[in-house]
């Protein structure tokens, strides 16, 4: 079975951005060293949500861009539902780049934007179903003689 073209690049695409999601989770912190997701390093930056801390954000930003990679692997079958959660998941990073924006480097919260952005119109393209025949093309319309 061969996936159609959006089904493919939406597939790529959320692959790339939730690879990319756990790699600015890890490694993508405006600290000198990695700062590991749920650790209190992310503390002294900017970024905290109501009742969430930035650490927390963080390890919900790498356990968000995993989901993702791995939804994005069962979207290469084919299973439709997968795009529509890829999409949904593309979101959730869109937002908690967004919430953090300054705790991550500039280039690296950008390039998780955009993948992101593009990732949520592929996948939700991807997610409508398949066309039907057209009625020119289908089997069933015979010419009518008489």
């Amino acid at each position: 079975m061969t996936l159609a073209p959006i089904r493919l690049a939406g597939s790529v695409l959320s692959l790339l951005a939730g690879g990319w999601a756990t790699f600015v989770a890890y490694y993508g912190t405006n600290s000198v060293a990695p700062c590991l997701p749920f650790s209190t390093c992310i503390v002294v930056l900017q970024g905290g949500f109501g009742p969430l801390s930035p650490s927390e954000l963080q390890g919900a930003l790498f356990i968000v861009g995993a989901i993702l990679a791995i939804d994005s692997l069962v979207s290469f079958a084919g299973v439709r539902a997968s795009f529509i959660v890829g999409s949904v998941l593309s979101t959730a990073v869109l937002a908690i780049v967004a919430i953090q924006w300054g705790a991550y480097s500039d280039s690296y919260s950008m390039a998780a934007v955009v993948l992101s952005l593009l990732a949520v119109v592929a996948d939700f393209v991807a997610s409508r179903p398949a066309r039907a025949l057209s009625e020119q093309s289908n089997p069933m319309n015979l010419p009518v003689f008489g």
